[in-house]
C-alpha cells in the first residue's frame, strides 16, 4: 500500500514552488533526498504523512553544525527552549507551549524520545547531540503513539546504528571564548551476527562573566559522555539492540545587573546589557549525571507483521547551589549588631543566603507493540506501554529568617496505557489514518518541611504532607489524506493531547496541595497541510497551517513575597489557543549549492485567566485588582493577553555551497545560517520590564572537505554581528526594599566566537 509519492508532481505543486522559491526550479541539479522519519513508530517517507514534522539528517545535522539541544531551533521555528538557572528550571516549548515548572512533580508539555525511550524529565534533553542519525521534531499534540507528555509535541532523536564494516571518526575543536572539544566513533563487525558503536566526547569551555569577588569565570560549562551499542542478529527473524548511555556536565547560569541603584550593586558592576562584571560570594553552578540504558528486540513474526519490544531504565540526578541574595555580603555584614538576633538568630557567618538543590531520579519504562499490514490496505500498529518511575528532591535555602527554607520530597508517578493507530485505503490515492490511546496513571507525594513550625530548624519532627490520586485518560487521531495526480500529498487532521494532573511540590507546599493536585492539561488540534517536491525533485515544501485548543494549561510564574523571598506558583490557566501557520523550503538549486527556509507565525492567546496573580511591582492603575473571589488576594485578569516566550514570528534560512577545487582532492565549502524573532515577554504574568525585543542571530562558516569524505576542516563564526540578547529579566526591586534592581540572564549565543573544527573518518 504505496501512494503516488514517487511520482512527478501536478502542475499545482509547480506553481507553489515558483510562487515560494522565487527563483526558476527548471535549472538541472542534484535531486533532494527522500528522508524517513520515525514520527509514527516506523519508518516513513517525510512526504506522506498527515504529520506537521521538521527533520535534521545526517548530513543536515553536519551541514548545519547542530552540537545541542539548542540548536535543533534552527530548523523548526516552533521550537523554541527557555534557560532558567540550571536544567531542570529550563523548559523546551512548541507552537509557544512549554511547561516551566520549578516542581518535580510536572511533566513538560512537550516529549523528548531518545532512541523510542520518552524521557522523564525536560532537563535531560540539554546535552550534547553527538553521533545522532536523524532529530524529528514533531509539531502539535502526539498523545496517541508518544503518551501523556506529549500534549504539545515531540522532539524524536535517533542516535546511528553501529555498521556492518569498520569505519572510525575523530573529530577536535577550539574557540576564541577558550573552549576545548573532542569526538572519538569507533564502529564496525565483531563478528557475522554481532556489530559495535561507540561514541565518547568532552568539551571544557571557560565562563564568559567576571567574578570580582572571587575572581573566577562564571557560566562555563564542562561535558563527557559515553554512549554504547551492540546490535545481534540472533536469527533471520530476530535482531537485539543494547544501548547504554552515560554523560556528566558542569555548567552555571549567573545574572548579572541591567539597571540597579547604588545599594544593589558592587563594586565593579556597571548595569547595562553588556555588564559582564558579577559580585558574589557563592558561584551559580550545578552538576548533573545522567544514564540510559535500553533493550529493543525486533522480531518478523511473517512479511506482513513485526512485534517489538523496547526496555529502558534512566537515571538522573542535579545537584546545584546559587547566591540567593545576588550579593557578596556576608550575613555579620548586612545588618547591624542589634539586628542579627532577629535576621541572624544561629548565629551563622558567611555568606548572605545560601541554596541548594539536589534531585535523584529514575523510570524504567517497558513497550510492546505490533506493526503490520492486512488485507494489502490496512497498516496498522497496536501496543502496550508502562512507565514506573520517581523523582526525590532535597532543598535547602539559608540563613536569613525571611528566606529560611529547608525541606525534601518525593513525587511518584506509574502509568499503563494501550494504544493503536492504522491507515485505511480508501482509493488508491486517499486515505484515512484513525488512532486511540488509553491511559492509566497514579501519582503520589510524599513531602517533608523542616521549617513549618515557627521557622524552627527541627529534621527529628518535620510537619509531614502525602497525597495520592489516580486518574483515566483518552487521546486520539483522525486524519484524512490525498494525493493528487503527480504525489503532491494534502490533508486534514484532529488530534488531541492530555498531561496528567500533578503536585506543585515547591516551597510552601502544605496538605492541601497534598489534597488537591493541579489539574490535567487537555488540547484539541486541528491542522491543514500540503507537502510535495517539485517536478525535477530538487524543490520541497511542507506548508501547515494549525490551530490548537488547550484546557487548563500547566503553568508557573514567579514572584517576590512582602519579605523579598521568592515564591513560585503552579496554576492551572484557564484556556489557552495558539494558531497560525509553519512554512518549510528546500531548494537545491545547483549540484553546489542548497538553500532552505523555514517560517513560523504563532499567534500564542490566553482565552481566560481570571485570578491571575499580579506582577511584583504592579499597580491597580496597571490592572492589579482586590479579587471579588479570593479574599485579601490581588489579582488581574490576563484574558486576551499573548502568551509568554511566545514570538508571534520567527524565521530560519540557511544556505551551504560545495564546490571541488580544480586540480585537488578536496573541495572548498561555505555554510550560513541566519534566524530572526520577533519580541517577546518572558513572564507568564505581563511583566513589562521582563520582555525581549526582537532580534536576529547570523551565524556562518567556510572549510575544505577531503573529496572521499575523510577529512573536513571548518573555521566558523557564531553571532556574527555580535547581536546581545537576553534569556529572561528578573526585577529584584522588593528584595531590595524598592531600590531599582534588575537582572537578565546570558546566553553563550548572545556573543560574538570564531572557531575551528577538525575531524577525520577512517
Amino acid at each position: 500500500m504505496k501512494p503516488a509519492s514517487e511520482k512527478n508532481l501536478s502542475p499545482l505543486a509547480i506553481c507553489i514552488s515558483a510562487l515560494v522559491s522565487g527563483v526558476s526550479i527548471d535549472a538541472v541539479a542534484a535531486e533532494l533526498e527522500i528522508i524517513e522519519v520515525k514520527a509514527q513508530k516506523r519508518a516513513q517517507a517525510q512526504q506522506t504523512i498527515p504529520v506537521a514534522v521538521s527533520v535534521l539528517g545526517e548530513s543536515a545535522l553536519e551541514r548545519l553544525d547542530v552540537k545541542n539541544f539548542d540548536d535543533v531551533t534552527r530548523v523548526s521555528p516552533s521550537l523554541t527552549v527557555e534557560h532558567g538557572d540550571d536544567p531542570q528550571s529550563s523548559s523546551i516549548r512548541m507552537r509557544g507551549v512549554g511547561t516551566s515548572a520549578y516542581s518535580i512533580g510536572v511533566e513538560s508539555s512537550v516529549a523528548v524520545v531518545v532512541d523510542e525511550v520518552p524521557l522523564m524529565m525536560a532537563a535531560q534533553a540539554f546535552s550534547n547531540l553527538t553521533d545522532i542519525q536523524q532529530v524529528e521534531v514533531l509539531r502539535g499534540p502526539q498523545g496517541t503513539l508518544f503518551g501523556k507528555n506529549a500534549s504539545a509535541g515531540v522532539v524524536n532523536v535517533t542516535t546511528k546504528a553501529p555498521s556492518p564494516d569498520f569505519e572510525g571518526r575523530v573529530e577536535a575543536g577550539l574557540t576564541s571564548d577558550d573552549e576545548v572539544k573532542g569526538l572519538i566513533t569507533l564502529s564496525g563487525p565483531a563478528s557475522d551476527t554481532l556489530s559495535y558503536r561507540i561514541n565518547g566526547y568532552y568539551k571544557d569551555r571557560d565562563g564568559y562573566l567576571n567574578n570580582l569577588t572571587t575572581g573566577e569565570k562564571e557560566n562555563g560549562e564542562k561535558s563527557h559522555g559515553l554512549r554504547g551499542k551492540l546490535l545481534w542478529y540472533a536469527t533471520d527473524e530476530l535482531d537485539a539492540t543494547l544501548i547504554y548511555d552515560i554523560s556528566h556536565i558542569e555548567g552555571g547560569s549567573t545574572p548579572t545587573w541591567v539597571d540597579a541603584e547604588e545599594g544593589v550593586v558592587g563594586e565593579g558592576e556597571v548595569p547595562g546589557e553588556d555588564n559582564r562584571n558579577v559580585r558574589r560570594d557563592i558561584p551559580n553552578e550545578f552538576e548533573t549525571d545522567q544514564s540510559l540504558a535500553v533493550l529493543k528486540l525486533n522480531y518478523n513474526i511473517n512479511d506482513d507483521l513485526v512485534f517489538t519490544s523496547v526496555s529502558s531504565f534512566q537515571s538522573f540526578e542535579q545537584a546545584a547551589i546559587a547566591d540567593a541574595d545576588l550579593t557578596d555580603v556576608a550575613i555579620e555584614d548586612a545588618f547591624p549588631p542589634f539586628l542579627q538576633e532577629r535576621f541572624n538568630p544561629l548565629g551563622l557567618t558567611g555568606p548572605q543566603v545560601e541554596q541548594k538543590g539536589y534531585i535523584d531520579a529514575d523510570a524504567f519504562t517497558q513497550e510492546l507493540r505490533l506493526t503490520g499490514t492486512l488485507f494489502e490496505k490496512f497498516e496498522f500498529i497496536t501496543g502496550l506501554f508502562y512507565s514506573d518511575q520517581s523523582v526525590y528532591r532535597d532543598f535547602d535555602r539559608k540563613p536569613l529568617v525571611f528566606v529560611l527554607d529547608k525541606w525534601d520530597a518525593q513525587a511518584d508517578s506509574e502509568s499503563i496505557a494501550l494504544f493503536g493507530q492504522g491507515a485505511y485505503e480508501i482509493s488508491e490515492s486517499t486515505f484515512v489514518d484513525v488512532g486511540l490511546r488509553f491511559n492509566h496513571e497514579k501519582i503520589s507525594v510524599d513531602f517533608n518541611d523542616y521549617y513549618a513550625n515557627g521557622y524552627v530548624l527541627n529534621p527529628t519532627s518535620a510537619a509531614t504532607f502525602s497525597g495520592n490520586d489516580d486518574q483515566d485518560a483518552v487521546t486520539g487521531k483522525v486524519a484524512l489524506r490525498h494525493f493528487l495526480e503527480n504525489g503532491t500529498m494534502i490533508f486534514g487532521s484532529v488530534s488531541t493531547g492530555y498531561k496528567g494532573q500533578a503536585y506543585d511540590v515547591a516551597s510552601g507546599f502544605t496538605q492541601n496541595d497534598a489534597d488537591n493536585p493541579i489539574g490535567e492539561e487537555t488540547s484539541v488540534s486541528y491542522e491543514l497541510g500540503i507537502k510535495g517536491f517539485s517536478d525535477s525533485r530538487n524543490f520541497s515544501y511542507e506548508i501547515i497551517a494549525f490551530m490548537t485548543d488547550f484546557e487548563d494549561y500547566q503553568a508557573q510564574g514567579g514572584r517576590n513575597d512582602e519579605n523579598g523571598a521568592p515564591v513560585f506558583t503552579l496554576n492551572n490557566v484557564g484556556e489557552l489557543r495558539t494558531k497560525g501557520i509553519e512554512t518549510e523550503f528546500s531548494y537545491q538549486a545547483t549540484d553546489a549549492l542548497r538553500l532552505d527556509a523555514s517560517i513560523a507565525y504563532t499567534d500564542a492567546v490566553i482565552e481566560s485567566f481570571v485570578n491571575a496573580p499580579c506582577y511584583g511591582g504592579q499597580t491597580e492603575a496597571e490592572g492589579c485588582t482586590l479579587s471579588a473571589d479570593i479574599e485579601g488576594l490581588n489579582v488581574q485578569d490576563l484574558s486576551g493577553h499573548d502568551l509568554n516566550n511566545s514570538p508571534d514570528f520567527k524565521y530560519n534560512l540557511a544556505a551551504y555551497w560545495e564546490q571541488p577545487a580544480q586540480g585537488y582532492e578536496f573541495s572548498w565549502f561555505a555554510q550560513a545560517s541566519y534566524q530572526w524573532q520577533d519580541d517577546v515577554s518572558y513572564d507568564l504574568y505581563g511583566d513589562p520590564l521582563n520582555r525581549q525585543e526582537a532580534y536576529g542571530i547570523a551565524n556562518a562558516g567556510v572549510g575544505i572537505v577531503d573529496n572521499q569524505d575523510r577529512y573536513k576542516v571548518t573555521v566558523f563564526v557564531n553571532n556574527l554581528f555580535d547581536e546581545n540578547y537576553s534569556m529572561g529579566y528578573t526585577n529584584y526591586d522588593e528584595r531590595f526594599q524598592g531600590l531599582t534592581a534588575l537582572s537578565k540572564r546570558w546566553s553563550r549565543g548572545a556573543m560574538r566566537y570564531f572557531g575551528v573544527n577538525v575531524s577525520y573518518r577512517f
